[in-house]
């Protein structure tokens, strides 16, 4: 569950740079800060994929 929480965590806190840049000047276009949030966004979806394929055989094997 920790891992699900992390990875989503990841996910959403990656775009914070990216949405402050843009607050600040709407027609900047911080190309690379884009690319960040999209690489951090998929780090934190995969390490969230992870805990719950984890949590989810954890489960089963209960049952």
């Amino acid at each position: 569950m920790i891992a699900v929480a992390v990875g989503l965590f990841i996910a959403i806190a990656s775009w914070v740079p990216l949405w402050i840049v843009e607050a600040r000047g709407p027609y900047s276009m911080p190309i690379v800060l884009g690319l960040l949030a999209f690489a951090g966004s998929i780090v934190g979806g995969v390490i969230a994929l992870i805990g719950l394929v984890r949590l989810v055989r954890r489960a089963y094997r209960r049952a």
